[in-house]
């Protein structure tokens, strides 16, 4: 019973830290999507729609690290 305690409030925190990731990242994709528009260049719109739409998929699929990764790439984008 000792061992398992530990274990348990490891997975916790993990759970957490992800549920965490994931708000995080849905409100960086939703920044984003609102600033589409301003970008004069539709190839870079476009580019940002792509971008934003893997975030999005990753960040559904539980893969915060990816969605993460996508939204760096995607502000780069908008700078």
């Amino acid at each position: 019973m000792r061992r398992v305690l530990p274990l348990l409030a490891v997975a916790v925190a993990m759970i957490a830290t992800s549920a965490l990731a994931q708000t995080d990242c849905t409100q960086e994709i939703a920044a984003l999507r609102t600033r589409i528009t301003t970008l004069g260049d539709p190839a870079k719109q476009h580019e940002l729609e792509l971008l934003l739409a893997k975030a999005q998929n990753d960040n559904d699929a539980g893969h915060a690290n990816l969605c993460a990764d996508d939204l760096r790439h995607a502000q780069q984008l908008v700078k």
